[in-house]
């Protein structure tokens, strides 16, 4: 029998595979990231790889964290293209404190803080290690693995992150989750194997300008893409034109970011005095690392309470009934046309 927690686990990730409710890669790439992470740890690290059975699923759980949470959603962008164009990345502080009040002009909730959320996760994770507390460190490490991930997403890392000041609402969605999980296939990642960050910080800015750059050329596919479907975005050429221009872009940006995410855990452990690694957990808790708020749907109280929950139960199935029906639906398309191919 299904406990409820797992249950509306499992409900929560099928949500996040609907366009529109994701706020990044889908939940699937997050869990691909993290378990190709854990296979690119040096051999030295090796007894880290079993870590990935119970820290895939938590990478997910930040995005869930936001329903309930507003000082999350910082944590998954940044936005250089609000500072200037001479702005010195090199020259910020690693405290936020320092880098909101007195370098950075701007807002952490208008302009993202994921870098320094990154940062101050590797080195918690870090000192869980030091102090023999692998529980902290592997919650640490799986949401260290979402918010490096996000970075990774070109449209995490600009202002007009929707197209909304180019008129191309909706591109965040078409590109991250509809045309990745049209297109992308498990062997197409090929992440390089963890290497030690001498500047971790540093090294997440450079991640982060490196998306930056995709951000202008996933924008630019889209105008093209979108050209030639006629002007239509909802079409099998737009995506197969997008894809045809960015789909290299997208596994690259997955492979690095399981790259990188592999090198944030090694250079924690590294820091940390290279400790025996122990036998990894079941699971993980579901609470934010951050606020402690979890990922179920909050409990009522009153004579209303069960039927709440009841409803909110049926909205769950119906989803789970929707979702299956379009993997079913997609999965018969794909046959029907590969045999055509074939047929040609």
């Amino acid at each position: 029998m299904i406990r409820a927690p797992r249950f509306r686990v499992g409900a929560l990730l099928a949500l996040l595979a609907i366009p529109g409710i994701a706020s990044a890669w889908s939940g699937v790439q997050h869990i691909q990231i993290t378990r190709y992470a854990a296979r690119n740890l040096p051999p030295e690290m090796a007894g880290f790889r079993e870590f990935a059975h119970p820290m895939a699923l938590p990478s997910i759980y930040p995005d869930l964290w936001r329903l309930a949470d507003l000082d999350e959603a910082p944590r998954h962008y940044f936005e250089p293209d609000r500072l200037p164009e001479d702005f010195d990345y090199t020259a910020l502080s690693s405290d936020p404190a320092i880098a909101f009040s007195e370098q950075i002009p701007i807002r952490r909730d208008i302009i993202g803080d994921a870098p320094w959320a990154i940062y101050d996760l590797m080195n918690q994770m870090s000192e869980a290690m030091r102090t023999n507390d692998w529980m902290w460190a592997a919650r640490c490490g799986a949401t260290l693995s979402h918010y490096a991930g996000d970075l990774h997403v070109p449209l995490h890392t600009t202002r007009n992150y929707n197209g909304q000041e180019s008129w191309q609402h909706g591109i965040h969605t078409r590109w991250e989750a509809d045309m990745v999980k049209a297109f992308l296939r498990t062997d197409d990642i090929e992440p390089r194997p963890a290497e030690y960050l001498e500047n971790p910080f540093q090294a997440i800015f450079e991640w982060t300008a490196e998306s930056a750059v995709c951000a202008r050329e996933v924008l630019k596919a889209d105008l093209i893409a979108k050209r030639a479907a006629g002007g239509q975005v909802e079409t099998e050429s737009y995506y197969l034109k997008l894809w045809e221009l960015t789909g290299d872009m997208a596994i690259e940006r997955i492979s690095a970011a399981a790259h990188h995410v592999a090198s944030l855990w090694y250079t924690a452990w590294v820091n940390a005095g290279k400790p025996a690694i122990p036998e990894p957990f079941d699971e993980l808790p579901t609470l934010s690392v951050h606020s402690g708020v979890g990922i179920d749907y909050p409990e009522q109280v009153g004579p209303h309470a069960f039927a709440k929950e009841r409803t909110f139960d049926w909205v769950i199935w119906i989803t789970f009934i929707i979702f299956g029906l379009v993997v079913i639906i997609s999965s018969i398309q794909r046959s029907i046309q590969s045999r055509k191919n074939r047929g040609t």
